[in-house]
């Protein structure tokens, strides 16, 4: 007889076999085993706690209704000052608390006025509706308000400070660096690693052409904007260790200092149970990507800046021009959250930040761009979600790098975005594991073109299990397994944290 754990064993192998593991796969388990480094990213530091631990019950915190400060639904008045009452209430108790909105209509945005927001720049404060499916709450945004996201999660002092100097060379995947003086650094603090440099952009896309309209990349002032965030885990002599990984090689150069700042953020923070509509649906046009500022920017729904341990769960979002806008998010989380409605310009959009991940949402066409990345952002996941066919991701310009794209059911990577003094679109390891493409016609990529403008500049991406219901051929592609046939792990970002927590 066949015990139940070799039992399950040899069944995980027979399945292992019908639809094979991935080489690369096996390098990363080899290499974790090992100390080596593997090839791919480990993309499991992503998500609220490191996804560690569950997203948070508000069960217990002090409950703030917004109908007791003057709000009322499924009227014709707006509610913005009574929201903000409600909010600052929550803010000013010492454990903060819910924000809660009874089922119905709240109306917000009285005039065209962009500086007017919804501000919360304290910890602790989750605004909560009663579900956002029919019969629960919806909040409509009456007028547009360009560049004027309408909740606005930011800290009031974002400023930071430069904490220590790093003296010396430290690998990708790596957990620690060397300092010259580790006196202003202390064990549990979150800071920022920076640098930017032109001498050291060209040591990190070479062998790769960069091309003279890349502007931002070059000069005294020039480079790939560095910034990756960390928690200090120890502290021995000038060495500092940290709980996740630096997914870059750092090496000195003479032009410029990599240095450790200061991360000033506000955390547990979140939004959930809400549906969130705007009046985009009847501006007399349908929208044409870049056309003008209000195709782009007219109705913006949630801000979340300089946040950390940070959730979206069970919202959605329909008729805007974006959804969700992340600056600087430590440990966030998007889940079970939607785009829907008339079409609009971003639906998640995350830049400079680390671990920003988005699971289990859909985007289904609402928006041009499905959940994205850009400028500076590291280790962002995007995983087990859906667009919609021709619906393609959003990265941004600015050279993020270490991005995955997991277990993704359509969409497309054409017509990416960002201005051209901004290229490359992204730097190394953006990993597309599992996707499914989808469009209507068949398509070529050329991931590192320098004869056109409208290119899609990534640098020399990995791309495992790829599939298509159209033909699809790639050019200075990176390693390219087992295209046309779905791989295991299903999930690598699963994958990975499971290997990690049970080890």
């Amino acid at each position: 007889m066949i015990g139940p754990v070799l039992g399950c064993c040899l069944f995980f192998s027979v399945a292992a076999q019908a639809q094979k593991v991935a080489p690369l796969w096996e390098d990363f388990v080899k290499a974790k085993k090992s100390g080596g480094t593997p090839v791919l990213p480990d993309f499991s530091y992503a998500g609220y706690g490191f996804s560690e631990i569950p997203l948070p019950s508000v069960e217990g915190k002090k409950i703030f209704k917004v109908d007791d400060y003057g709000a009322k639904p499924d009227d014709d008045q707006f509610d913005d000052m009574a929201i903000q009452k409600a909010i600052d209430a929550a803010e000013a108790n010492p454990g903060a608390g819910v924000v809660f909105f009874s089922p119905g209509k709240y109306l917000i945005a009285p005039d065209e006025d962009a500086k007017k927001q919804i501000r919360i720049s304290k910890s602790g404060i989750v605004l909560k509706g009663s579900g956002s499916k029919t019969g629960g709450t919806e909040i409509y945004q009456a007028n547009m308000r360009i560049n004027g996201r309408q909740f606005l999660f930011k800290p009031a002092d974002s400023g930071t400070e430069k904490l220590a100097v790093i003296v010396q060379d430290a690998g990708r995947e790596t957990f620690a660096v060397v300092v010259k003086d580790a006196s202003k650094l202390k064990v549990g603090q979150d800071v920022v690693i920076r640098h930017r440099s032109e001498e050291f952009t060209r040591l990190y896309f070479a062998p790769l052409e960069l091309k003279p309209q890349w502007t931002r990349l070059f000069g005294d002032n020039g480079g790939m904007q560095i910034y990756e965030i960390h928690t200090i885990t120890g502290i021995s002599g000038n060495k500092v260790s940290f709980k996740n990984p630096i997914h870059l090689d750092i090496r000195m150069v003479k032009s410029a200092s990599w240095t450790i700042e200061s991360y000033n953020h506000i955390d547990q923070c979140g939004v959930e149970d809400i549906l969130f509509t705007s009046n985009w649906k009847n501006y007399p046009e349908e929208f044409i990507h870049h056309k003008n500022a209000i195709h782009d920017y007219a109705y913006e729904a949630v801000g979340m800046e300089y946040l950390k341990n940070s959730w979206v769960r069970n919202c959605e979002f329909h008729d805007w021009n974006e959804g969700v806008f992340i600056r600087s998010g430590y440990q966030i989380t998007i889940e079970n959250t939607h785009f829907r409605g008339k079409k609009g310009h971003a639906s998640v959009h995350a830049r400079t930040g680390y671990g920003v991940l988005v699971k289990h949402c859909s985007f289904n066409g609402a928006q041009h761009h499905g959940a994205g990345t850009g400028y500076s952002a590291v280790g962002t996941v995007i995983t087990q979600c859906s667009l919609g066919t021709d619906q393609n991701f959003d990265i941004h310009s600015g050279q993020p790098f270490a991005t995955l794209y997991d277990d993704i059911d359509g969409g497309v990577f054409y017509n990416l975005g960002g201005p051209e003094p901004g290229h490359p679109h992204h730097g190394r390891e953006l990993v597309l594991w599992n996707f499914y493409h989808k469009s209507d016609k068949e398509q070529h990529y050329n991931f590192w073109d320098m004869s056109r403008r409208r290119n899609y500049t990534i640098a020399a991406p990995i791309i495992v299990g790829f599939r298509s219901d159209k033909t699809v051929t790639f050019e200075n592609a990176g390693l390219v397994e087992m295209k046309g046939e779905q791989v295991l792990p299903k999930s690598l970002f699963e994958a990975q944290l499971g290997l990690r927590m049970t080890k």
